[in-house]
């Protein structure tokens, strides 16, 4: 399980990063589309230069994409898994319950309830570590693509 107390650290390094390849983006499309960057390039270059842009774009949202699902997966996964943990609970519970009496009653729903506190902390926490991750790894592939871009283009 991953600790959420880097999550903050993580979420604000992730928010540079987003911050970053948008700059990074726009000094790429201002290098590709500007009239004089052209000129200097020349005829030849320019169209070899459009006819690339398509192309990666695609092959970086394609990957962007995929990490997406990848990382949906997980997230449903977890999901699923934390829905299995309740329903098991809540059959102990209700097989506690059945057999002790009041008092067995008392005593499972108070153990279920503590439970249910943790499970839930563990999974909220851990889902968004998950969601973060996702996130994170969807935006690699298209800041890769940018930043080449950028140091062959600057």
């Amino acid at each position: 399980m991953v600790q959420s107390s880097n999550a903050g650290a993580r979420m604000m390094r992730h928010a540079g990063n987003v911050v970053n390849m948008l700059d990074s983006a726009r000094q790429v499309a201002t290098a590709r589309l500007s009239a004089e960057q052209a000129g200097l390039r020349g005829g030849h270059a320019t169209v070899l230069e459009y006819g690339r842009m398509v192309p990666e774009k695609m092959l970086a949202f394609t990957a962007a994409q995929a990490a997406l699902w990848q990382g949906g997966a997980q997230l449903m996964q977890r999901a699923m898994e934390y829905g299995f943990q309740e329903a098991a609970a809540q059959q102990s519970l209700l097989r506690q319950g059945a057999t002790g009496g009041p008092a067995g009653w008392a005593t499972a729903q108070a153990e279920w309830m503590g439970g249910a506190g943790l499970r839930a902390t563990r999974f909220w926490t851990q889902l968004g570590a998950d969601a973060l991750n996702m996130a994170e790894q969807s935006l690699k592939p298209v800041q890769r693509a940018v930043s080449g871009n950028l140091k062959r283009l600057g």
